[in-house]
């Protein structure tokens, strides 16, 4: 047989593109591009938010979005879409739809479809335990039900599958898990699987192929920063202790009206220097936000002590008891200092601004609030030169915040922050509503004004190298407690704890080693909070919660058996 009869008989990639360009309107989000994705291989496509990729997915399966115009040609033999949001009809039990997505591909009969849909279970991790094909999606938790889309694509087993932001919104961890395991499947079973999304959402990882989105073309993804913009400063002394502060809501009386509550914060202790970056590291659950609001006292800890300059903020916060005479007069010289001192950056910046005054307007109030020493007619000077350092241009003050773009209003919110001229910022995920580039660009903005004015930075993220790459230490957080802090060097090279190792794979793409879900708040397991997913985990584990220890100088790690390998 000669080599043209073989290339002949070759049978032709099932993903391809042909000088595929795409129109909306006046715009090029895709420019002549050609593609080809063969049998078993993971492509990842990854872009911001409107860069295309939702109608490079549209045009491959044969669905454009409306408005938008193609020339070129695009195929994808036998595909299946999952599309945005990975959507299943509300209201409708699973295995019913179940039974018509899998009836509908193979003619299978409901008893068939489900057979197939827990084997596809199995592939994603999912015990048998969890699978409730009775409960209609949004009754599921939302990693269950990401894993039940993935499941039925398994069950179905097209030759193409397209996902669309696949389990965008989960937790890291969770996140990489899933998708390894989808990627798994695809090269087994000789699936051209297409992953579409944002840079941030780990894609690379599971992908036999990235490419990135931008300028309307298919090119090699830009690598993210990994090292700081300027050296770090060495901090000074500590200025912020936070000595066992913890946090507790109420609850609704149990039974025989028995008072309850939440506790979702455990006797935290932490120190903040002079001109030092914090990091809080820690998924959902972890309390990273809460106890970065209780440093704020926003609202104060309902336990232990924030001290701020050898001021208890905690006792000054507390608003005074019902008849207590002092009224109002509890705060001057006390929190109302601290709140010139200490400023939050919001993780929705957009909704913290109020939509009936203009952002110089609010400006101006808070200058008037927090510092009556500047004079009425310096405000407007002080002011613009907020907005210069933010990043904004002064005529951003005659503007409405309905008419500031997300990234803008985020440039807004640290222009407000340092207002008062602050000692510390408080940052609670400030970025996590921005794209990957315009996170890039206000995050160095923010580190700019932080080395400029010498400020102190904590900074609370999920995104566990990012908010490493500028800190000088970090503190990772699960369940309301402590688990691991050192410096961020350590951390991002040489973690010990389980849950700092699986956060530093999933921020670089690879497989967590930590199987099953997190626990939700109302039913915390007994002893270690993630021994049910912890290869370290052994019966001791679920005796007692393990309490911080220090393994190295400035390295405190909680954990029984941080010192054993997986299988020992």
């Amino acid at each position: 047989m000669t080599d043209a009869s073989v290339l002949g008989a070759a049978k032709p990639a099932p993903v391809e593109t042909e000088a595929l360009t795409l129109m909306l309107g006046d715009r090029v989000l895709l420019d002549r591009a050609t593609l080809r994705v063969e049998r078993g291989q993971v492509l990842a496509i990854t872009g911001g938010a409107g860069s295309g990729k939702t109608a490079l997915l549209g045009a491959l399966a044969g669905r454009l979005p409306a408005g938008v115009d193609m020339a070129g040609s695009a195929r994808a033999d036998g595909h299946l879409l999952i599309a945005q949001g990975g959507r299943l009809a509300p209201r409708r039990p699973l295995a019913l739809q179940v039974a018509e997505v899998v009836g509908h591909h193979l003619g299978l009969d409901l008893r068939s479809s489900l057979r197939r849909m827990a084997d596809g279970l199995d592939r994603m991790g999912v015990p048998a335990a969890a699978r409730r094909f009775d409960l209609p999606p949004e009754q599921l938790p939302e990693q269950l039900r990401w894993a039940c889309l993935f499941a039925m694509a398994v069950a179905v087993g097209p030759s193409v599958l397209l996902a669309d932001a696949p389990a965008a919104g989960l937790d890291p961890t969770v996140r990489l898990r899933l998708l390894h395991r989808l990627a798994d499947w695809a090269r087994a079973d000789g699936v051209a699987l297409v992953l579409a999304g944002r840079p941030e959402d780990g894609l690379a990882g599971p992908a036999d192929r990235v490419l990135a989105l931008r300028r309307a073309r298919l090119l090699p993804p830009i690598p993210a920063r990994t090292e700081p913009l300027t050296p770090l400063e060495p901090p000074g002394t500590a200025r912020l202790h936070a000595r066992g502060v913890g946090m507790s809501y109420p609850l609704a009386p149990g039974p025989g009206g028995k008072a309850r509550s939440l506790a979702v914060l455990h006797g935290i202790n932490l120190d903040l220097r002079t001109g030092e970056t914090l990091a809080l590291l820690g998924e959902t659950g972890s309390a990273k936000a809460t106890l970065a609001r209780s440093l704020l006292c926003l609202p104060p800890p309902t336990a232990g002590a924030v001290v701020w300059m050898g001021r208890d903020l905690t006792a000054t916060a507390t608003p005074p008891a019902a008849g207590d005479a002092r009224g109002d007069d509890a705060d001057r010289g006390g929190v109302r200092r601290a709140r010139r001192d200490l400023q939050p950056l919001f993780p929705d910046p957009a909704a913290s601004f109020d939509p009936a005054m203009t952002i110089g307007a609010q400006f101006a109030l808070v200058l008037e609030s927090l510092r009556p020493d500047i004079a009425a007619d310096r405000r407007d000077h002080r002011i613009d030169e907020a907005l210069e350092e933010a990043g904004l241009r002064p005529e951003a003050a005659l503007r409405w915040p309905s008419a500031l773009s997300v990234a803008e209003a985020a440039h807004a919110g640290l222009a407000r922050a340092i207002l008062s001229e602050p000692r510390v910022l408080v940052a609670d995920e400030p970025a996590s509503s921005l794209s990957a580039e315009e996170r890039e660009t206000f995050l160095d903005t923010l580190m700019a004004v932080r080395d400029r004015r010498r400020l102190s930075l904590v900074l609370a993220t999920e995104r566990y190298d990012e908010g490493l790459r500028d800190a000088h230490r970090g503190v990772v957080m699960l369940a309301g407690r402590v688990v691991e802090s050192a410096d961020a060097g350590t951390l991002r090279t040489a973690p010990l704890h389980p849950y700092s190792r699986a956060m530093l794979a999933a921020a670089h793409g690879e497989r967590p080693a930590l199987e099953g879900d997190a626990p939700s708040a109302f039913a915390q397991p007994a002893g270690c909070p993630l021994r049910r997913r912890c290869p370290l985990a052994r019966e001791f584990c679920a005796q007692a919660a393990p309490t911080l220890e220090q393994v190295a100088p400035g390295h405190h790690v909680a954990c029984h058996y941080w010192d054993t390998p997986a299988d020992g």
